[in-house]
């Protein structure tokens, strides 16, 4: 072998050591990837325990108008929804005996072909307009109509019931509660429901009704309006109701909390000081205009935690913040 040969083989691990640890020296200078991501600061909020439930503007109570005996309804008034005071006269019935005498002498005075048949039956009429017997249907409370179950000049028996009127103080919102959250909820407290399309109404519980729903296990709630305009029956919304007073807590973004729907876990991103994504377990309490409360844990006032860009973030990652 020739000694040029020699000494180009000697050299050849030579450099191959020395791109080795150029290469090596390359990837130590290169500096590891930085991941952006969006953050916000931790934030000392107001919070209160509250509780919504979905309902009904129902009755709890109806008071029937039935008839006093065996009549015709000669008119009734009120429609349904219609608003009445205790006293008015809200129609008017004629016994049904009276007014059948009064349609036998009608009879006759059609039917009468001579001047002595026809002014015998005029008398006959006569005598059955004095003496038919007419009795006012009047309001015995104040309320709103919310049944009518006849129409003029309807037959109606004894006792049946013409129209049926529910106090103002008998309507109520029935709210079908958790179970869970019935042991918060107590006579008098405070709430607001929401009905599409009507003004917000303020009631106050007047009764936790003792029995849970078989299908749901949700336990029924009365709330009464208090004040402001009467509620439409039959209408369906929402009770929010505050079950606790107000207290400081520290708060992150919703938009910051990532909940696992397995476990009910949730855990937030909190970067350090040196810009270190770290993953954190938190436990969450009440939620307020987009803001999640923290119960517990160490997340304080001012540390950052990443609203935008955590999904799929390694723990630990070296993150650019941007606010």
């Amino acid at each position: 072998m020739k000694p040029a040969t020699i000494l180009l083989l000697a050299l050849l691990p030579l450099a191959a050591g020395c791109s080795r640890h150029a290469e090596s020296d390359e990837d130590a200078a290169t500096p590891a990837a930085v991941v952006p991501v969006r953050t916000a600061a931790v934030e000392e909020r107001s919070f209160a325990d509250a509780v919504e439930a979905p309902g009904q503007w129902r009755s709890s109570g109806d008071v029937s108008l039935p008839a006093p005996f065996a009549a015709v309804v000669e008119s009734l008034e009120p429609k349904l929804g219609d608003h009445v005071a205790a006293g008015d006269t809200l129609g008017m019935l004629v016994t049904r005996q009276s007014r059948a005498a009064l349609r036998g002498a009608e009879l006759l005075l059609r039917e009468a072909h001579d001047p002595a048949a026809r002014a015998e039956a005029e008398r006959a009429t006569a005598l059955a307009n004095r003496d038919l017997v007419r009795v006012p249907l009047v309001a015995p409370r104040a309320g709103v109509v919310t049944r009518r179950d006849a129409e003029p000049g309807a037959e109606v028996n004894d006792g049946a019931e013409v129209l049926a009127i529910t106090p103002l103080e008998g309507i109520v919102f029935e709210a079908r509660l958790p179970a869970a959250a019935t042991q918060l909820v107590h006579g008098g407290m405070a709430a607001v429901v929401r009905t599409v399309g009507e003004p917000d109404h303020d009631v106050r519980v007047s009764r936790v009704l003792p029995a849970a729903s078989a299908s749901d296990q949700a336990t029924l709630v009365w709330l009464r309006p208090v004040g402001g305009a009467t509620p439409l029956l039959d209408r369906f919304g929402t009770m929010a109701m505050k079950t606790s007073g107000a207290r400081e807590s520290p708060a992150v973004p919703a938009a910051a909390v990532v909940e696992n729907d397995l476990d009910g876990s949730a855990r937030v991103v909190v970067v350090g000081a040196d810009s270190t994504a770290t993953w954190t377990p938190v436990k969450l309490g009440a939620t307020v205009d987009g803001w999640r409360e923290l119960v517990g844990g160490t997340l304080a006032p001012g540390m950052l935690v990443v609203v935008e860009g955590q999904r799929g973030l390694p723990d630990r990652t070296h993150v650019k913040p941007q606010r």
